[in-house]
């Protein structure tokens, strides 16, 4: 008499409900992650501002003003009023990973750094701080800071 094995394996009707599980978790779960990740990157471009603020502040106890603190020529060496922040003033993570430019506005009196989000995060809005420490963040990405975009929260 021959003993019958039950087959082993999976049905294709049991892979079509696992593969639609994955889909589901998947399509649930990209969303999330891309949101995390985009609120990272804001994070590090904040913590860029503060760390260029410092090297500001840092730029002005050694000359007296904020006066050439921006690099034009790219030798990492502060040549202007306007422009990327010299090297000796500060590295930006953001900047050297391709999600932001950092950009700083000079006078003897003030300065007012700027974070512009490009690639990935090119839709994210602009971010801004002063010698004061205000902050601002075009949350709506129109351009412009307007009413409710003076501090950098969600």
């Amino acid at each position: 008499m021959a003993v019958s094995h039950p087959s082993a394996g999976f049905t294709l009707i049991e892979l079509l409900v696992a593969l639609a599980i994955l889909a589901i978790v998947a399509a649930v779960a990209m969303p999330i992650y891309s949101t995390y990740s985009d609120r990272s990157y804001r994070s590090e471009a904040q913590a860029d501002l503060l760390l260029c603020a410092q090297g500001m502040e840092r730029w002005a106890g050694t000359n007296f003003d904020y006066l050439g603190a921006a690099d034009t020529n790219g030798d990492g060496v502060g040549d202007a009023n306007a422009g990327n922040p010299a090297a000796q003033v500060c590295d930006p993570r953001s900047v050297d990973a391709g999600r932001y430019t950092l950009t700083v506005a000079a006078t003897a009196t003030t300065f007012t750094l700027r974070a512009t989000p490009i690639a990935q995060m090119a839709g994210d809005g602009f971010m801004t701080i002063d010698q004061a420490g205000a902050r601002a963040w075009d949350k709506n990405n129109n351009g412009s800071i307007g009413a409710g975009e003076d501090d950098w929260s969600e």
